[in-house]
């Protein structure tokens, strides 16, 4: 199965500069048994096959896939809509219905937003399964650097919503950065939400920032 097949030719583009296709296959190549890793194979870049990169409005940085049965399907923070609602998903839709008044609590997916312009990307693409963490050595990180930072040369203005103290860590490593289009807050985690997350409102700071660069704003309900 070649991974990265469904992938556009706007994506074969960007990950043929820099070794990251190269770099891709050395970490697929060591994982030994995908029955245990999470998410699918087939979903490991399934944000990559929902938008292309020029079209990408706001990159919101996550960590690591989850690591429960059915629950990472590819997409940061997004789980499938037939399993329970984990605790940083429930808290961003608590801040959601906090900042613009939106119930968001029946759909798990944020396929649509990212669809919109919202890249909902991990440092991290897989986990073995119940384990968090185990992959964070296996070098995704530094993938999903260089991946960024070509993304920024194509697309000069994007807003980066920077949710916890390993976002910002990753994001001052890039080559490129504009202070001007940040938002920062805690993660939005049961440990940090009422430390920094809560009342933070990401999404009415996006849309006005969005509508400041002339550019179409996130209907997050989707």
């Amino acid at each position: 199965m070649n991974i990265l097949k469904e992938l556009s030719e706007e994506w074969i583009e960007l990950f043929s500069t820099d070794d990251i296709i190269k770099d891709i296959n050395s970490i697929i190549n060591k994982i030994e048994d995908f029955e245990n890793i999470y998410p699918k194979k087939e979903d490991i870049f399934k944000v990559f096959n929902l938008i292309k990169p020029q079209d990408i409005k706001v990159i919101i940085i996550g960590q690591d896939p989850y690591h429960g049965k059915n629950q990472a399907n590819g997409i940061a923070f997004s789980v499938s809509n037939n399993v329970r609602t984990p605790p940083s998903l429930r808290n961003i839709f608590k801040e959601l219905r906090s900042d613009l008044g939106i119930d968001h609590s029946q759909n798990n997916d944020l396929s649509n937003w990212v669809k919109q312009g919202v890249f909902l990307i991990n440092s991290c693409l897989t986990v073995e399964k119940g384990i968090p963490n185990s992959h964070k050595n296996l070098g995704w990180d530094k993938i999903i650097l260089k991946i960024l930072n070509q993304i920024n040369k194509v697309n000069k203005d994007i807003i980066f919503c920077l949710w916890g103290n390993f976002a910002k860590k990753l994001y001052n490593s890039l080559v490129f950065k504009n202070e001007n289009e940040i938002i920062f807050s805690a993660h939005p985690s049961p440990f940090s939400f009422k430390n920094g997350f809560e009342n933070s409102k990401p999404f009415s700071k996006i849309n006005l920032m969005l509508k400041n660069n002339n550019k179409k704003e996130i209907f997050w309900e989707y």
